[in-house]
This record gives C-alpha cells, sequence and structure tokens, in this order.
C-alpha cells in the first residue's frame, strides 16, 4: 500500500506501492549518464531510450558508460534476482547516488519512468531522497484504439504508446479492420488493403520498433467473423452462399473451408508483421442461422459434418477452430463476450474473455467466472471512449477498481456495478483496458489523456487513462480523492 506521509503527493502516476523517504534531498545536475555492468543490448536501449526522454527535459545526457565528470549525475542500472519484485518490478533509489535494481529489463524500464517523473521539473529541482519498492497489481494493462472507423495517423500511435509508457501500461490493441476498413498491408491479398486508409509496410515496422524500445505490445484485432465487410466486399467468396451478388453483409462465411484457409494466410502475415503473444479475434455481435433455418450450403454442410444443429454451435466451432490456430503460432486469444459461456460445444477455457456490455446474451463477468475462463476487464462503464456522450468523467472513474464491472451506458451506473471480492478473483482478472470507439484523432488525445483541446461533439477532456493506470497497477489502494489531487482535477467533496 502506498506510504503515507507529508510527502506522499508527489508527482508520480501510477502512484507507487511503497515509497519510504529519506533525510535530504537530490538536486539534479544538467547531466546524466546511465551505468551497467552487463553489455546487454535490452540495457543499451533502456539507455538511449530513457536518455532521448531525459533530453526532452532538458538535460543533457553522456554516451552509457562513458568517462564522466564528477557533476555528472549517474544512473545505475542493475539486474538481480529479487524474487519480490517479480517479473515487472523494480526498486528505485535516489540518494547520493541513483540506482534502479530489477529482475528483468522489463522492470528496470518501468524504474525509469519512475525516474523520469521525478525529475519532470527539470535541472536543478530538488528531489526528496527515497527509496520506491513498486510492482504491479495487474499483468494485463491496456488502450485499444478503434483504427478502422476513423484512421489515424502513424504519428499518432507512436505518440500514444510513449504516453502509454510513460504510465507503465502494457499493451496496446489496435482494431485495424472492421466494416468500415481494413488498415494493415497486405501482400497475400493486395486488394484487401483500404485505399488511403491503411499503413505500408515500412510504417508497420517503424510501429513495432517504438512499441519495442517502449516496452508496449502491440495486439491486433481482425474483427471476425461479424464486422467483416471489409473482407468481404474485397474478397466475396468469404460471404455465405445465399448473400445476394449485388450487395455482401459483414459476416464471414464460417462453414467454408475457403474461409479458414484464407484466415489463417492473413493472420500469419500480420502476425509475422507484428510479433507479440496476444491476438484479439473480435468475434462479438453476430449470428448464424440453425441448420433447420440456415440457406448457405457451405454453412449447412459443416454443421452436418461436425453434427452441430444451432447457429450458435457453428459460431463455438469457429472460435475454437481460429483459437487452435492462433495458440499453435505461440499466442494467447483474446475474444469480445459473445459466446455462451454454458454452449456447446464449449469453447476453449484457455480463450480471454473481454467483457464489455455485461449483460450481453444475458450473461454477466460472475459467468464467465463461474465458468473457469480469466477475463480482461473492458466494461463500458467506466472503461469505453463511444457513443460520443456515454463516457465516464474522471471523478466518477477514480472510485473505480478493476474488480468492478459497470453494466450499462450511464456514466454514474453504481447501482449495477457489481462488486467482487479480489481475493477470490486475483487469479481470473488479467487486468483492464480502457477502449475508444469512432473517436477521431483530433479529440481522442484530450478524452483519453486530457491533454488538447476539447471538442463538443465528443465530450469532456480528462485523464482516464492516467486513473486507469493508477487502479491497474496499484489495485483500490489509493483514495480516489488524492488520485484525483495529484492528477489536477477537481473532486466532489461529498463523495469521498
Amino acid at each position: 500500500m502506498p506510504t503515507k506521509n507529508n510527502n506522499s503527493i508527489i508527482p508520480l502516476n501510477p502512484h507507487p506501492q511503497e515509497i519510504e523517504f529519506k533525510e535530504g534531498t537530490f538536486i539534479p545536475r544538467s547531466e546524466f549518464v546511465f551505468i551497467y555492468d552487463e553489455d546487454l543490448a535490452e540495457l543499451r536501449q533502456i539507455a538511449n531510450t530513457s536518455g532521448i526522454d531525459l533530453e526532452i527535459a532538458g538535460f543533457t545526457v553522456s554516451p552509457t558508460n562513458s568517462t564522466s565528470s564528477n557533476n555528472t549525475c549517474k544512473v545505475n542500472l542493475v539486474l538481480r534476482d529479487d524474487s519480490s519484485l517479480g517479473e515487472e518490478g523494480y526498486r528505485l533509489i535516489v540518494g547520493l547516488a541513483i540506482s534502479i535494481a530489477a529482475t528483468t529489463t522489463r522492470g528496470l524500464f518501468w524504474g525509469t519512468r519512475t525516474l523520469l517523473q521525478l525529475l519532470h521539473a527539470g535541472p536543478n529541482q530538488e528531489v526528496p531522497y527515497l527509496v520506491i519498492t513498486d510492482r504491479p497489481e495487474f499483468e494485463y494493462r491496456g488502450v485499444m484504439i478503434d483504427n478502422a472507423r476513423n484512421f489515424h495517423s502513424l504519428e499518432f500511435h507512436i505518440e500514444t504508446i510513449k504516453k502509454m509508457s510513460s504510465f507503465k501500461l502494457n499493451k496496446y490493441q489496435i482494431h485495424f479492420s472492421d466494416n468500415e476498413s481494413y488498415t494493415l498491408p497486405s501482400s497475400a491479398f493486395p486488394s484487401l488493403p483500404t485505399p488511403d486508409k491503411h499503413y505500408t509496410t515500412d510504417q508497420i515496422k517503424q510501429l513495432v520498433k517504438v512499441a519495442n524500445d517502449y516496452h508496449i505490445t502491440i495486439v491486433p484485432e481482425i474483427d471476425v467473423p461479424g464486422h467483416a465487410k471489409a473482407l468481404t466486399l474485397s474478397m466475396k467468396q468469404l460471404a455465405c452462399s445465399d448473400t445476394p451478388t449485388d450487395t455482401t453483409t459483414g459476416k464471414l462465411c464460417i462453414g467454408s473451408e475457403h474461409t479458414y484457409d484464407t484466415l489463417e494466410t492473413l493472420f500469419t502475415e500480420v502476425m509475422d508483421m507484428i510479433p507479440g503473444d496476444y491476438w484479439h479475434l473480435g468475434a462479438d455481435e453476430v449470428g448464424y442461422d440453425d441448420q433447420a433455418n440456415c440457406t448457405c450450403r457451405e454453412c449447412l454442410k459443416r454443421m452436418k459434418i461436425e453434427s452441430l444443429n444451432e447457429g450458435d454451435q457453428l459460431y463455438h466451432y469457429f472460435i475454437n477452430r481460429m483459437h487452435n490456430f492462433v495458440k499453435n503460432n505461440d499466442r494467447k486469444m483474446l475474444v469480445w463476450e459473445g459466446f455462451k459461456p454454458t454452449g456447446n460445444p464449449r469453447i476453449a477455457k484457455d480463450i480471454i474473455v473481454c467483457p464489455f456490455d455485461v449483460k450481453h446474451k444475458g450473461c454477466m463477468p460472475e459467468n464467465y467466472f463461474d465458468a473457469g475462463y480469466r477475463v480482461l476487464n473492458t466494461s463500458w462503464t467506466p472503461l469505453y471512449i463511444a457513443d460520443k456522450i456515454y463516457m465516464t468523467t474522471p471523478e466518477i472513474m477514480a472510485r473505480w477498481s478493476p474488480y468492478m464491472f459497470g453494466a450499462g451506458r450511464s456514466p454514474q451506473p453504481y447501482a449495477y456495478w457489481k462488486k467482487f471480492a479480489p481475493k477470490d478473483l486475483q487469479k481470473q482478472i488479467i487486468g483492464a483496458q480502457i477502449c475508444t470507439w469512432d473517436i477521431e484523432e483530433k479529440a481522442e488525445a484530450g478524452l483519453l489523456f486530457g491533454t488538447g483541446p476539447g471538442y463538443y461533439d465528443y465530450g469532456r477532456p480528462g485523464p482516464r487513462v492516467q486513473i486507469m493506470a493508477e487502479r491497474i497497477w496499484t489495485g483500490s489502494h489509493t483514495p480516489a480523492k488524492e488520485l484525483l489531487e495529484r492528477l489536477g482535477q477537481h473532486y466532489w467533496q461529498a463523495s469521498f
């Protein structure tokens, strides 16, 4: 739990799990150098990235491990075995010298993010002597951007990755495809990318490099089998055989073997472009006819081969089959809520579910928990930035924790929230993710980070990402009032 004393309101976000203040202050001079013993490429990259960020704050940075003067501030990066820090924890000491120790390079990097926040005021601005011991409560800490409905520039994504990283978020899901467009390049299917609304191969390489430098995992989402009109318009053979020839739906034919061959080729191409350990299938808001009403030849054929009678069973078959492919490519698969956890064939238990509407198809998050699924909290309230008017205010959001799931689109849905006991669900909730849908780039930074101008059509700007980042990192330890004060936000006294 964060330490409480007179110095606890220092501008750190997320607030560390433990801070021990010491007597004395550190006055940073204008020049820094990073020192480390092991000549590892990962350590060099951490030093280089942090050096660039320090220069933006007004410092100069000497080459790593170079001979430096006595006036140079040294930052020691130390890798050591310490099970108390876990995979992403770190220990930062600011005293006569500065050191960051961690078990992994990821932990070291998060430690540099805290150091940068301590030094945000620039040279010659004192920082208290302290020891910070810190580690995240949740492994998955994400932001999702809808790139298909409103195309975003490469520069926007790069800037978002850097901002996310400063708050120790580590997963960046990009909704690359939907009915409106397919925004990735494709050599396997050259007609698939939407004209003037897709990236080049070189741009994706640049995006991946920046993400790697800032310890962010890009999670691609190619939304299927629904929301797939961009695919069926480009490749009409992917639609069901009963689709009129002069139009096409946003739904794939999941009975046809050709569909599976195409998706496996496409997914492989995207996986080669964007390395990582997660994949989002989408897989929501779609339905298929039962065998008695189905008129698609391929779907009927598949249902008979697999002994399926209901459209939901065919849909389950699709999810499981694509999961097998994704899993065989060493990735964990996520899906939006959309399947019934008690339906047949049973959906594989190692698929991660992202509940958003909470009561979708009559299911609550507890139904997925009871069935043994792990969950990424993406509940509409407060984690959806969508539909322009249905956005939770920062004041309300500060009272949320990842163990709460919003059941509705009201900005104040407390009467509908189900709060689960953390001790029972620590292994089943892997984290949380804020999701923006159908938002223009010009408004995105304001709605997510509270920076830039606000736009009346989109709602009130606010530091929603910063609030979420603290809740995922520290749980609900920080009082909402203190969190808002640290972020420079007003609060309603009566609410606390």
